[in-house]
């Protein structure tokens, strides 16, 4: 079976969510559920895009949940990292958005859902 161009590219943007998921929000995890960046929502916008010397660029616009968050470099510094270890990646580009419009509705449905059970705070 062969893939044509466009599967290509739904798999790589796969891979890339999941490495993206592997950088682990450190509120979550100071909260005892330790979730990456894109189940928290903080991924804006993710292109991947040809490059016309070969390989793709990974660009990510990042999203804090708040003005206070200093997490931004150590996002895109441990992202980046594992991304360029992706034979089909060039290039990471990280920006963040100035903007802090998050909130909890761009988490992903069961991780709301798990936040949102009567026992979720019981250990404390």
């Amino acid at each position: 079976m062969v893939k044509r161009k466009g599967q290509l590219m739904t798999t790589l943007r796969r891979r890339v969510e999941a490495i993206l998921d592997e950088v682990i929000d450190p509120c979550s995890a100071g909260m005892g559920v330790p979730v990456g960046l894109v189940t928290m929502g903080l991924i804006k916008e993710l292109d991947i895009v040809d490059l016309p010397s070969g390989g793709k660029r990974v660009q990510v616009l990042l999203r804090l949940t708040s003005p206070c968050c200093m997490m931004a470099p150590r996002f895109a510094i441990e992202a980046k990292a594992k991304l360029e270890l992706l034979p089909e990646v060039a290039e990471v580009k990280f920006d963040v958005c100035p903007k802090i419009d998050w909130d909890p509705s761009h988490m992903k449905k069961a991780f709301r859902e798990k936040l949102a059970r009567p026992d979720f705070m019981k250990p404390f």
